[in-house]
């Protein structure tokens, strides 16, 4: 039975689409710890305190692990921020992008939050969106290609460029995102359309070399590919129907990998999956061709990802896994829906069990799920409750502030 969701969104909310159409018969695991408003924040007695960087060398795969020129295994956990060009030339949002890469990065947070310990992002996920650099109106997907070189080449000068080299100022590692979602209605925007690859191959010629020099960037070549995907197969399953779909995705997006590697030899390259990279499990099956890949994953309630061990752990034991989306929010869509005591307690127990890198969206008030509340511009509130993840995000930086981190291995 599908059960289809709506892209649809209130006017100023931002969020990617998430596909909730298949139904696993699988049961889920119950926690019986649950983690309530405030039950960690008690363990914490440090105030308010500027937060050091940390070296960003050049990292390496090692297996299903991320390591340093030293050979320390390094996990970055950060967080997701909205896509820079629209911080910094919305007027609504009156704080700039390199404004929101400070406060996730030290010991302050936004103007009016009165919670202690800081925050401790290692890597920032830089959303690169089609949308922006083109112009369009948000909301919907547009078409594509959806901007021309000289948009893309404006946009990097102007909002990519100087968040990058922000970034690296800050001492954090980020990633850059082409982050196009959406569109899952209309084959032109399938992956597997020449106007998507057209669009795919213009970006990454771009903004590869753009960036190759660049130790402390990561490269995500495409943020969630929808269709085309079997709707009746469980993206983690063993059997042949998914081993089919993941191959129909490497055989369109192996041609974008190469583009990247051919500009950019060393940077980490992150690679999603169809169904809003949710097709994580089939990497090991049939990994891309290439040095240093890793792989993503996006999750928020869904309980057909449920459990999520099945979905991102297990892979995690073969190849480097980035969760470079994930969180819940009671209330909205049922892909999004979930209670820091059981969905927060799930993500938690997979990151304490499966070395997955943990970038959880998103750093602002607006786009959902939100760690934030504004109700002014210099009145801002992290949700820490049992609604959404604001607070059990800023408790699991602090947690591992000083835990997996690179050491100076000559960053750029």
């Amino acid at each position: 039975m599908n059960a289809e969701r709506t892209d649809t969104l209130p006017e100023g909310d931002e969020s990617t689409a998430r596909d909730q159409r298949i139904v696993r018969n699988t049961s889920r695991r119950v926690f019986l710890q649950a983690v309530g408003a405030g039950a960690v924040l008690g363990a914490f007695t440090i105030g308010h305190a500027e937060a050091a960087g940390i070296p960003t060398p050049w990292l390496h795969r090692d297996g299903n692990l991320i390591r340093d020129p030293s050979g320390n295994k390094v996990i970055l956990r950060g967080v997701n921020i909205p896509d820079v060009s629209r911080l910094n030339a919305d007027n609504y949002y009156s704080y700039t992008a390199a404004e929101y890469i400070d406060w996730a990065t030290n010991g302050n947070a936004p103007p009016g939050t009165n919670d202690p310990n800081g925050w401790y992002a290692r890597v920032i996920r830089l959303p690169a969106q089609p949308v922006d650099i083109g112009g369009h109106s948000p909301g919907a997907a547009p078409p594509a290609p959806a901007f021309t070189q000289s948009q893309l080449d404006s946009y990097v000068t102007n909002h990519l460029r100087p968040a990058v080299d922000h970034c690296r100022d800050r001492g954090v590692y980020c990633i850059v995102d082409y982050h196009r979602h959406r569109g899952q209605y209309d084959e032109n925007l399938w992956f597997t359309s020449d106007a998507i690859d057209n669009e795919v191959q213009l970006f990454w010629n771009t903004v590869a070399p753009e960036f190759a020099n660049d130790s402390h960037v990561l490269f995500e070549v495409y943020n969630e590919p929808t269709e085309p995907y079997p709707d009746d197969v469980d993206p983690a399953s063993d059997s042949q129907a998914a081993l089919d779909a993941w191959n129909q995705w490497k055989q369109n997006a192996q041609p974008w990998v190469d583009t990247i590697r051919q500009h950019a030899p060393q940077n980490l390259v992150l690679i999603g999956s169809p169904r809003w990279s949710q097709w994580t499990a089939q990497a090991p099956r049939n990994e891309f061709d290439g040095d240093n890949l890793a792989y993503t994953g996006h999750v928020y309630g869904q309980d057909n990802l449920k459990p999520f061990a099945d979905s991102f752990g297990a892979p995690s034991q073969d190849v480097p896994v980035f969760l470079t989306e994930w969180g819940y929010k009671t209330g909205r869509a049922p892909y999004l829906s979930g209670t820091t005591a059981v969905e927060g307690q799930m993500f938690l127990d997979l990151f304490d069990n499966y070395p997955i890198h943990p970038i959880p969206w998103a750093f602002d008030f607006r786009w959902v799920p939100q760690f934030f509340n504004r109700q002014t511009r210099d009145d801002w509130e992290l949700l820490r409750n049992n609604e959404t993840h604001g607070g059990l995000v800023k408790d699991l930086l602090y947690e591992n502030r000083n835990n997996d981190l690179p050491t100076d291995g000559g960053s750029a």
